[in-house]
């Protein structure tokens, strides 16, 4: 309901990234509709070829090898 608020933000953002998940059954899919949009990864049929949606991937899934 509020963006601007932290917990509605990070709850929402959790929400939508597991849902992402589910829908596209791969990580490197899930995490380049979060960054760029559904409608990108549908259009491209995969990751689009944006320098920053290709760079986010890369980063999260290197912070998430680090937690591991």
């Amino acid at each position: 309901k509020n963006s601007f608020d932290p917990e509605e933000n990070i709850m929402g953002g959790t929400k939508f990234i597991k849902h992402l998940l589910k829908k596209y059954e791969s990580i490197d899919l899930a995490l380049a509709a979060y960054n760029a949009g559904p409608s990108n990864v549908e259009k491209y049929n995969g990751v689009p070829p944006f320098k920053e949606t290709q760079n986010y991937i890369k980063r999260i899934k290197q912070f998430y090898s680090v937690l591991q």
